[in-house]
């Protein structure tokens, strides 16, 4: 798996090259690689601002560095306008320059935070050489090619005057130590202090070698979330922060500042699908204020997920497994005892707190999403409205909103737009939705993607087969299931039953043990413990988690009749769906969930013949 670019040229080229000619290239590539046409404000920005740059280096004589229009990153799909290669002048390595161009004639900062404000723009933005150095991380954390290069970042405001940058720059604003050193901002009236950063950077000397080589790069795995929340939590930044990920992050930061300084309260909204780095924007700020001192939980609604996260602190860490909570644990919390309080996976919020096990003097009055931002100055809520998978389960945009604004509290909302699981492949999460009937217009043929793998088996045995060969390679993999089979209790030896059958295979789902047994891990640790790729998992184990390998079981719940998709609840043994008026929904959202858990590739498997042919006819290979 490469990096790939709309369009590969060296700076003699693109001069060379007439200007329409060369925009209708890029047009032509962007439908070619994205499926769509490219915005009107895209084709202003490559015609505007690229001959800034293609100017600039021709100045100092560097015709021949090459030039990666519209690099799409590693691992995700944020794409960086212009990736410039060559090597440096003063030792010969690998050096890299990536370009992020704006059009902005005016930006101010916001007070107390990151984030800058751009006239006419509704919302506040990410400080661009956060963005910028944030691509340039991306690009020496995961491309092996890099691992000696020398990476700048520089934003081209060629819109702007200097003076006008001025209150923007790294160092007035305070930013990262390291933005500062490795980031440099130009105005228009810049234009010659831009030509003399290339050549003190760039020359032209093997660039076509070093580009062949980024490009062609083997793409270091990213860190699973799970293996580094020790990290993030205790000591440091661990996740590199892209686009709308770093604007959640900046935001929440605002809001707490905003929230000592004035007696302020406010609620952050961040809404994305399967793979956009919720759970990673949750634990990059949970890490942050941390290490700030500033009282901060994590709450959830799934055990799975809660319990994964306080196992990856280990035995010593018993204080720090304290902030990670359930959404029941704030009935009885006064009111902003808290300064911030992180709701991830905030779809599955429920009516209410109380259950048939709370004593009636305890029962909360109050809907449980009032319980929650009552308890904090800042609530962060982070959630995917197609993962609702329970009934019960009521955790929406419009709920949110709603509970605020009968609060009197303001709500600043932020949509995650990039990939970052699933090879960092939207293609492939659009596709999954438009297959399930969750988006677009029913399901479409399958184009293989460089960076995701998706398989069709014939049978059980010929999933496991590969995905065993995979855990060979030292990597993970699991079995998910649909909820189509009975579930028994654990032996008295605590040896599992093989209830899920289909013909001579038979695998046992999941232990439901609190505590490894027989080398088996406990339910909740299902995904990220050695020994629970021998067990089937359910949706209820799998969600919020992630592994490299996804094989996903599609029972006789959900399956392809006459053209379109038929749920039947009869043959659910889940007993908190199959009741559901929704159901339907919920089985569709449920696959969902299971299909999209693997970083690297997923297996899909139907009970259903009828099913297996609709999959075979849309293009997906077989094993």
């Amino acid at each position: 798996m490469g990096s790939r670019c709309l369009l590969r040229r060296t700076v003699a080229e693109i001069l060379a090259t007439d200007s329409n000619t060369f925009i209708a290239e890029l047009e032509h590539a962007f439908r070619l690689q994205l499926g769509k046409r490219p915005t009107e404000s895209e084709i202003n920005s490559w015609r505007r601002s690229i001959p800034t740059i293609t100017q600039a280096l021709a100045a100092e004589g560097l015709h021949q560095v090459v030039v990666l229009v519209e690099l799409r990153g590693p691992l995700t799909n944020s794409r960086m306008d212009l990736v410039l290669v060559g090597s440096h002048p003063t030792d010969g390595r690998p050096s890299v320059v990536v370009v992020e161009n704006k059009q902005w004639s005016k930006v101010e900062p916001v007070p107390a935070s990151e984030l800058v404000k751009v006239p006419g723009m509704p919302r506040d933005q990410v400080h661009p050489a956060n963005q910028v150095w944030a691509y340039c991380n991306t690009l020496s954390n995961y491309l092996t090619a890099l691992e000696n290069a020398r990476v700048y970042g520089i934003v081209n405001m060629h819109n702007a005057s200097s003076a006008d940058l001025r209150p923007v720059q790294p160092m007035t604003m305070g930013l990262d130590p390291e933005v500062c050193r490795n980031v440099r901002i130009f105005g228009d009236d810049q234009r010659d202090d831009l030509a003399r950063f290339f050549r003190s950077v760039l020359s032209a000397t093997d660039a076509a070698t070093n580009a062949d080589y980024l490009l062609k790069s083997p793409v270091r795995p990213t860190r699973a979330l799970m293996t580094a929340v020790s990290d993030a939590v205790l000591r440091r930044t661990v996740f590199t922060l892209l686009d709308d990920q770093r604007l959640a992050y900046d935001h929440v930061l605002r809001a707490v500042h905003e929230a000592n300084a004035n007696d302020h309260k406010e609620i952050i909204l961040v809404v994305g699908g399967p793979g956009t780095g919720k759970s990673v924007i949750a634990v990059e700020v949970l890490g942050a204020l941390s290490r700030m001192n500033t009282p901060v939980v994590h709450t959830t609604g799934s055990k799975s997920f809660t319990e994964t996260l306080r196992d990856q602190l280990g035995t010593t860490n018993r204080r720090a497994k304290q902030v990670f909570t359930y959404f029941n644990n704030y009935a009885h919390v006064d009111q902003n005892r808290i300064d911030v309080l992180i709701a991830d996976e905030a779809h599955r919020i429920r009516q209410t707190s109380n259950t048939r096990f709370t004593p009636r003097d305890r029962k909360s009055t109050l809907p449980q999403i009032e319980e929650l931002i009552r308890a904090a100055r800042v609530p962060v809520f982070l959630l995917d409205e197609h993962q609702i998978v329970r009934k019960g389960e009521v955790g929406s945009i419009d709920l949110i909103k709603q509970a605020a604004k009968d609060l009197g509290v303001n709500v600043t909302e932020v949509h995650l737009r990039d990939q970052f699981r699933c090879g960092g492949c939207q293609e492939y999460v659009d596709w999954v939705e438009e297959l399930l009937g969750l988006a677009g217009h029913g399901p479409r043929f399958w184009e293989p993607l460089d960076s995701f793998e998706l398989w069709l088996a014939d049978t059980p045995e010929s999933m496991e087969r590969y995905l065993k060969a995979q855990l060979d390679r030292g990597l993970q993999a699991r079995i998910a299931a649909g909820y189509c089979w009975p579930w028994s209790d654990a032996r008295p030896d605590g040896s599992l039953i093989d209830d899920v059958v289909i013909g001579e295979w038979k695998r046992p789902w999941n232990s439901r043990a609190n505590r490894t047994l027989n080398g088996i891990p406990p339910a909740d640790l299902w995904a990220t413990h050695p020994g629970g790729e021998g067990q089937i998992g359910c949706v209820y184990t799998a969600q919020g988690l992630e592994y490299d390998y996804a094989g996903v079981i599609l029972g006789p719940d959900l399956v392809w009749r006459s053209g379109a998709w038929a749920a039947n609840p009869r043959a659910s043994h889940d007993s908190k769906v199959k009741g559901a008026a929704n159901f339907d929904q919920l089985v569709r959202n449920t696959y969902k969930v299971l299909a999209t858990r693997g970083m690297r590739g997923a297996v899909l498997y139907s009970v259903d013949p009828e099913t297996r042919s609709m999959l075979a006819s849309l293009g997906v290979p077989k094993i």
